[in-house]
């Protein structure tokens, strides 16, 4: 019998884990205080992660696998994730445990120690998500003084043929941020925003019962971050289809009017691992060589997902633990209450700010 992990942000319905439905396998996923409470998250991030993992496990019982479900307000809840794995493990007559990679240093840290002084043997399996392994960019960096994005990102142009003609990239240059800068004005006009709207005030009530302290909105009444893989598909194919033509010429705009301009909204989606990067950089290749958008469009939005994301995912790994201790620049004053409030008279700060 072997008792499986899965965290709240590895919402992947598409893990090899669910090809095939086996009763000796158990899956465990739980609320815990543990990971609500060790910074101040954003009201919208709780509820978001709360109900895609219950979206989640409801799925996969209703295709016949044994999901154990440890909500935030059990009160058999041990609010450690290792404490629950334990007291689960003992429940069912687990032999073994198995989690996903985590993608925090704290997290993989806790997993680690607990696998140590577990009486049952624990393996961390790959989450099948990411273009790079943690230890990719120290690799392609350990030759090079500087750890540039740039060179970063041609590498893995170049080893997953993404733009490319030949060993040569698309169009003859590497990146178009040259012409990703321009202002909007008001048109070409702000699109539809197709986010799905989700009553989830019970779950909210319930967290607020709880006492979990919380920065920002809810706005649980009509929420507008998706709950699974099918509505993050249909908000990809939005994107794809009307907003991604326009998302390279404004990709740096900022406006009063208007707060996400040609942006794709998919962050979520993608750090819950709902979407899968790979999928999300082949619409945009395909878009572009179907003719829908240009390349320079393509391109800016493809060097977010192949290069940043990938990129600061393995700077982090790569310097953990101690990253946050680092201080190149010796900042020693504290950060000013506007940096919260928003009350600053520099106007794009104020507006930014104040609408998260």
């Amino acid at each position: 019998m072997q008792l499986r992990l899965i965290l709240g942000d590895q919402l992947n319905c598409q893990h090899s884990w669910f090809k095939q439905v086996d009763p000796r396998v158990h899956y465990a996923m739980m609320e815990v205080r543990q990971e609500t409470d060790y910074v101040v998250h954003h009201a919208q991030k709780i509820i978001a992660i709360f109900a895609g993992m219950r979206d989640l496990a409801q799925r996969l019982q209703v295709q016949g696998h044994q999901v154990h479900y440890i909500a935030l307000d059990d009160p058999k809840n041990q609010h450690d994730i290792g404490a629950n794995l334990a007291l689960l493990a003992k429940q069912i007559g687990a032999s073994s445990i198995v989690y996903q990679a985590p993608d925090e240093w704290r997290l993989d840290a806790h997993l680690a120690q607990f696998s140590q002084h577990s009486d049952l043997p624990v393996a961390m399996v790959d989450s099948e998500h990411f273009f790079t392994q943690r230890e990719d960019a120290k690799a392609i960096f350990k030759t090079r003084k500087q750890w540039l994005m740039e060179h970063f990102y041609r590498t893995l142009r170049k080893s997953n043929h993404i733009l490319m003609d030949g060993d040569q990239p698309a169009g003859g240059q590497w990146n178009y941020d040259a012409e990703n800068r321009k202002p909007w004005k008001g048109q070409p006009p702000c699109p539809e925003d197709k986010r799905p709207v989700h009553n989830h005030q019970a779950l909210w009530a319930m967290i607020q019962r709880c006492g979990v302290t919380y920065m920002g909105q809810a706005q649980a009444e009509a929420f507008r971050w998706p709950m699974n893989r099918e509505e993050s598909l249909r908000m990809l194919e939005h994107f794809m289809g009307t907003v991604l033509p326009n998302f390279g010429d404004y990709q740096d705009a900022m406006s009063q009017k208007e707060w996400r301009l040609f942006h794709a909204l998919l962050s979520f989606s993608l750090n819950t691992k709902m979407l899968n990067p790979r999928e999300v950089v082949q619409a945009a290749q395909t878009a572009w060589q179907a003719g829908r958008a240009s390349l320079a469009a393509v391109e800016g939005f493809v060097r977010q997902i192949l290069g940043w994301r990938e990129y600061v995912r393995g700077i982090y790994w790569s310097q953990m633990p101690g990253y946050e201790l680092k201080n190149a620049l010796d900042h020693q004053v504290a950060l000013p209450p506007w940096f919260w409030s928003g009350q600053t008279q520099m106007r794009c700060l104020s507006l930014s700010i104040g609408q998260s």
